[in-house]
């Protein structure tokens, strides 16, 4: 005897259900431990290749931070660099470390870099003890064949930084896959992403391997970030890899919810355009700070080179203690817009830079437009 359209109705919804809780549960959780707790004058450094360079440049994610703890004055820094692989940091000659940036220290550091002594200088400290370190998209070209060496450098990097002290004891770090690649649906200039993406899936699963062998939490941005291209009317990234401002909005409160555990402040919060606008100011200085242009010029031999005895290491080196003081500065006016309040930046208080004779001695060494036509 054939079922009734009624009786077949609960036995297709126990199906439905059942294949959802099925469904569930071989998804990897976005986030492998518990929730990151933040604490008043926390130091959060943002390190790792693209994904973490530039949300320096929208930054929606730190903005709903200083959202949720206006009162925490948490201090934030973004050291990504687009080439950056977990082991691999390329450079100019002598610019100071990661590390040198991780745990700032107001002063002068005189150090051997090979076999050259050097001295770095700084206007304000940075002790980083919150690391979000994003690593696995640049690894992920190697393929399969990279997985074993990737998985080594990864549990060494992991192993330092949870040992490391920075200055405010040993930091919480907590480690993010790469998002996935986006198929924009525009295969006469970008692929689809389905290659990549079968090689982000590898890497991403074995960062939550190594994660979990040292009780590093992790969160699985791969699948996050699929979830979120699904939703989006329109694509979220530029070329499939690089989110754009939308992207990077769209991304931040998932991002939230997945460290924080809580419900993330709504982009649609008219508070958060000054808190975003003083993040994005501070994030420019920063940026003139950390990644500085003509580095060989201020940190390499150029940079020790005497002119009428002066060199570039020292005047630039004090140029750059400056730009420490500007961001700080810049701090206080974010944790006043996270407060509702307004705080007008003077930038009264920068340490000098000593005079720097011009490298022509005459009176008027060049000649006007007149004159020179």
């Amino acid at each position: 005897m054939h079922a009734t359209r009624q009786d077949s109705l609960p036995r297709m919804k126990y199906r439905l259900l059942l294949l959802s809780l099925l469904s569930l549960a071989f998804v990897t959780p976005a986030l492998s431990a518990a929730p990151l707790e933040l604490h008043k004058g926390d130091h959060i450094a943002i390190v790792g290749s693209g994904l973490a360079d530039r949300q320096q440049h929208h930054a929606w994610l730190e903005t709903l931070i200083h959202k949720a703890y206006p009162d925490f004055d948490l201090t934030v820094r973004n050291l990504g660099f687009a080439a950056d692989e977990v082991n691999v940091h390329p450079r100019s000659d002598e610019v100071p470390p990661t590390e040198y940036f991780l745990g700032l220290k107001k002063g002068d550091l005189t150090t051997t870099v090979g076999k050259t002594e050097v001295t770095y200088k700084a206007g304000a400290d940075f002790s980083a003890n919150v690391i979000l370190a994003y690593w696995g998209f640049n690894e992920s070209f190697k393929g399969e064949a990279g997985l074993a060496d990737f998985k080594k450098a990864l549990d060494e990097y992991l192993k330092k930084q949870v040992a490391a002290d920075y200055g405010k004891g040993h930091p919480k770090v907590v480690l993010l896959s790469p998002i996935a690649h986006e198929n924009i649906k525009n295969p006469t200039d970008y692929p689809d992403g389905a290659a990549n993406n079968k090689n982000l899936s590898l890497y991403s699963k074995a960062m939550a391997e190594v994660a979990a062998a040292n009780s590093v939490p992790f969160i699985d941005l791969f699948t996050l970030s699929q979830g979120v291209y699904a939703k989006a009317a329109t694509p979220l990234t530029i070329n499939g890899i690089h989110l754009s401002e939308d992207g990077d909005k769209a991304l931040a409160p998932v991002q939230f919810k997945a460290l924080l555990g809580q419900e993330p402040p709504a982009t649609t919060d008219p508070s958060l355009t000054k808190i975003r606008e003083a993040v994005l100011e501070k994030n420019v200085q920063w940026h003139h700070r950390y990644r500085t242009v003509d580095q060989f010029n201020i940190y390499g031999q150029r940079s020790r080179i005497k002119y009428s005895g002066i060199d570039n290491a020292t005047v630039m080196g004090e140029e750059m203690a400056q730009r420490d003081v500007k961001v700080a500065n810049r701090d206080r006016a974010v944790w006043a817009a996270a407060q509702g309040r307004s705080l007008i930046v003077k930038d009264d208080n920068l340490p000098p830079v000593q005079a720097a004779p011009a490298n022509r001695p005459e009176k008027i060494p060049y000649l006007d437009g007149a004159e020179s036509l």
